[in-house]
């Protein structure tokens, strides 16, 4: 099968530098960072343009790369588009509840995640509380579409309820996290979560 062609232009702007500041250059800075420091594995749950750049630093870090997306045509697409995905990348084409319930992260510690998921309030915060016994201590979660510009955003194909998930961790004790309000993809808002003993 050729490969997608919006995709295959979508990485070709990734990867020329095009964009990349506008839209993921900051996960991408903010998780090599984070990677330097950590030796754990790296877990995706939604999959699309920060899937470019989370596997290519799985494989410049050598870890493995898990990413969890249930849509088939978008798997199918990524897969046959050139760059999408790396060498180190581990796809499943299933909902982040079926790959948790069937535990494929068994005895591996994560210190990265990114949750741009199923954007209901009730799905991402299961999918944050799941991902959150997988990471070694010291790393970090990352949540995309945590501040909605209006009401108008606040509607589950855009951002839905995550800005409400944003809001119970930074009222919970034990949990550190900042939220970058712009530059980020769309200029919706980016999370990071620092994982410490205390969130347990």
């Amino acid at each position: 099968m050729s490969e997608h062609p919006a995709l295959k232009n979508l990485y070709e702007e990734v990867v020329s530098g095009k964009f990349a500041w506008k839209r993921w250059g900051l996960l991408g800075v903010l998780c090599d960072y984070v990677l330097a420091f950590h030796h754990g594995h790296i877990l995706e749950i939604g999959c699309g343009e920060s899937s470019i750049f989370l596997s290519r630093l799985a494989d410049k870090l050598n870890r493995f790369c898990y990413h969890v997306e249930y849509s088939r045509s978008g798997v199918k697409n990524m897969k046959n588009t050139n760059g999408y995905f790396g060498k180190n990348s581990k796809i499943f084409n299933m909902t982040s509840d079926e790959f948790f319930e069937k535990d494929y992260l068994k005895d591996i510690k994560l210190s990265l995640a990114f949750i741009d998921g199923d954007h209901r309030y009730e799905q991402v915060s299961k999918d944050f509380y799941n991902t959150i016994p997988k990471m070694e201590k010291g790393g970090y979660i990352f949540l995309h579409d945590t501040c909605p510009p209006d009401e108008t955003w606040t509607v589950d194909h855009r951002c839905g309820g995550v800005f409400q998930l944003r809001r119970d961790i930074e009222e919970t004790m034990g949990i550190h996290s900042f939220t970058f309000k712009e530059n980020t993809a769309f200029g919706v808002g980016l999370t990071m979560v620092r994982i410490d003993d205390g969130c347990y």
